[in-house]
């Protein structure tokens, strides 16, 4: 079993611990409680166990909205902080899922309500009953492994089979939980695909040219389309017999097009089912189109998709905005990154795009850059130039380059970086810190952002001067999270006794690293050829205080579970040389799942609050990733915004006066403020004044 439940030590309730995601969330009870185990059945959405509890009251710890159900029916959600209404009494089945799995209360001959407390959700009923909670984990694993030569018609039949992942071919499976992990491939002598990964029988397919490239593009739409891609001269998709053409010349631009119509619809036709909530998307599509929701709901996948195809690209422009773009490059030596790829439901361009190259030649003298600031190497002597490679803008805040060269302001993952990140071995407990002060003659910074996360532990240590024994061991260690701070060179990382250079690591028991030095490129690269899963790493030279400000606001959006892409594109915004900065590893990963399941960034101007005579304006950005992916629901408590499906939007909305007292009183919002990263127990309304 993945999940164990145990009481609260210092208060009534229990704590669910998913031993394989390695998260845990506590749900507070008005009494004390002994959880006992219950039968799983009887539940409308399937779970992975279920304990029984008696109380009146069930507190999260994070605000969510709370769906009800009776019947199989859903009949209510909340959708603000508003309190609702007493429910008739009866048999009710609530989502009440905290952002680390799926939870389901189940009460009989009950008269159920919810309210909000301090930005917590609370259910609750008028006299203490018995309620069955029952738990899913997020976990996604392939379901199995295909096979493939390097022949490409093979490489299309594996392709075909990613669509088994899906758990449903209704338009709900534009819900992230309900697309499951495709098969992962692997290249061998001949193709194998097992009985348990067979291709879905969709009755749609996508014809291209037996090419790497355009096999590598059409992917992300074969996967959620359930299609088996098949040989043909002129590129296109075929359902229930019509077929739409792909541009020849811009087939990643056609791909993303109709994966971006087709998925706007779905997300706007799923009203039709078991979650029969509005969006901002459903209001806008009826203002350019009248459809018929429940008809395409019932429809089989193939004759729904002829339909969509049918409706004006016009509809959806606009609607949604893509999170994430990997540039693949054509050769079969890339085909098992695909699974791990469209697990996120990323674009994908095969061919890759070069925006330019550019060779950085860093100061011979690093220690003193151009403008006497004291930058993070120790070399002295004229270090070789390196040549990165500048990818073409995407139009997505996330961006992946899986091809040769080291590309800046996007990640650069590796197939066995993804197979670590997805199996790593995760401690239900604390998360595990170590920074490393290897240079006092650099700003420490302030540790404490590390341990920034409202209700999970966070265990700190910190080192200072480490020899190269003391850090070879460090890096040896099982630890979550390694932040170095130092000086770097093309040689190693300084110690006072010399330089440790990591690619003589056998291995290392690093899962996530900041490697805060200048040109730490080829010291990170080793560190994940050693088995890390990824981290920050810089290309050029970078200032003490441009490093320290980088540092403080990664460990700060760390902390609370943004992922590595949303960071880099955080630090953009603030207008830090973030062009130094890259990713190694996968870019959606993160070290732990943010409190409230979506990774939103606040961003404030002190001049436009000042000027405002009323409600204050902020833009929120968001950074969809693993099971908090596209697709999901946006809910927000104090904004005026309605609920809304989770992109990678940019919402420009307001925060009422109303609300600031509140908003601020909340626990772990990172905000961005006039450059400057920051979490709301740092900030208040006379700040801004």
């Amino acid at each position: 079993m993945t999940f164990h439940v145990d009481v609260l030590d210092e208060e009534h309730g229990i704590c669910v611990r998913d031993t394989v995601e390695g998260e845990q969330f506590p749900l507070y009870t008005d009494r004390a409680v002994d959880p006992t185990p219950a039968s799983t059945d009887g539940f409308t959405m399937p779970v992975d166990t279920a304990v029984a509890v008696e109380a009146c009251e069930l507190r999260m710890p994070t605000f969510a909205n709370v769906v009800f159900w009776r019947d199989g029916e859903a009949i209510h959600r909340t959708e603000s902080g508003a309190p609702t209404e007493q429910l008739p009494q009866g048999t009710y089945e609530v989502d009440f899922s905290p952002p680390d799995a799926k939870l389901y209360v189940r009460v009989e001959d009950a008269a159920p309500s919810t309210r909000f407390d301090d930005g917590r959700s609370v259910l609750e009923t008028e006299a203490a009953t018995r309620m069955v909670l029952g738990i899913r984990s997020h976990h996604e694993t392939p379901a199995g492994t295909v096979t493939t030569t390097d022949d490409p018609r093979d490489l299309m039949a594996a392709v075909s089979t990613f669509g088994s992942a899906l758990k449903t071919e209704s338009p709900d499976r534009s819900w992230p939980t309900l697309r499951g992990h495709p098969p992962a491939i692997e290249r061998g002598d001949t193709l194998n695909i097992p009985p348990e990964v067979a291709p879905p029988e969709t009755g749609v397919r996508i014809e291209v040219p037996p090419e790497y490239g355009a096999i590598y593009t059409v992917a992300p739409l074969a996967y959620y389309l359930g299609a088996t891609v098949e040989p043909g001269n002129r590129p296109r998709i075929v359902a229930a017999g019509r077929s739409r053409d792909f541009c020849v010349d811009a087939l990643a631009e056609s791909v993303r097009s109709i994966l971006e119509h087709v998925f706007t619809l779905d997300c706007a036709v799923r009203t039709a089912g078991v979650y029969p909530f509005r969006t901002t998307v459903v209001t806008a599509l009826e203002e350019r189109v009248e459809l018929d929701y429940q008809r395409l709901f019932e429809l089989p996948l193939a004759e729904r998709t002829a339909e969509y195809l049918e409706i004006p690209r016009s509809a959806t422009e606009g609607l949604l905005d893509w999170h994430y773009t990997a540039d693949v490059e054509a050769d079969s030596a890339y085909a098992p990154v695909l699974p791990y790829l469209l697990d996120d439901l990323a674009l994908v361009r095969s061919p890759p795009r070069r925006a330019s190259e550019v060779d950085l030649t860093p100061s011979p003298n690093a220690l003193q850059s151009t403008d006497s600031a004291l930058a993070r190497s120790a070399s002295t002597a004229a270090p070789t130039p390196r040549s990165v490679v500048v990818p073409e803008d995407a139009e997505t805040p996330g961006h992946s380059w899986v091809a040769p060269g080291h590309a800046v302001r996007a990640s650069n993952p590796t197939v066995g970086s993804f197979r670590r990140d997805l199996s790593a071995s995760a401690d239900a407990g604390a998360l595990d810190v170590h920074v490393v002060f290897n240079d006092a003659r650099l700003q420490q910074g302030d540790v404490s952002l590390f341990d920034s996360h409202p209700y999970r532990e966070t265990d700190v240590r910190v080192s200072h001067d480490l020899s190269t024994a003391e850090l070879r061991e460090a890096l040896y260690e099982d630890v979550d999270y390694f932040h170095f701070v130092g000086h770097v060179t093309d040689s190693g990382m300084m110690c006072p006794d010399g330089a440790l250079d990591t690619r003589t690591l056998a291995r290392t028991g690093v899962k996530a690293f900041f490697l805060n030095g200048c040109r730490s490129y080829e010291q990170g690269r080793a560190l994940l050829t050693a088995g890390a899963a990824g981290g920050f790493v810089t290309v050029d030279d970078v200032a003490d205080d441009d490093a320290r400000s980088v540092g403080e606001m990664a460990a700060t959006l760390l902390g609370v579970g943004f992922p590595l892409y949303g960071i880099l594109d955080a630090l953009e915004l603030a207008g830090t040389p973030a062009d130094r900065y890259t990713i190694l590893g996968d870019g959606q990963s993160n070290v732990r799942q943010s409190h409230s399941n979506v990774s939103i960034l606040h961003e404030f101007d002190t001049d436009a609050v000042r000027a405002a005579s009323g409600a204050w304006p902020v833009s929120l950005h968001h950074y969809p990733h693993r099971k908090s992916g596209i697709g999901g629901m946006s809910a927000y408590l104090h904004t005026d915004t309605s609920s809304a499906v989770y992109d990678a939007s940019v919402r420009e909305t307001t925060l009422p006066q109303s609300a600031l007292d509140e908003f601020f009183a909340d626990s772990g919002i990172p905000v961005l403020v006039d450059g400057t990263v920051r979490l709301t127990d740092d900030l208040s309304v006379e700040q801004f004044r």
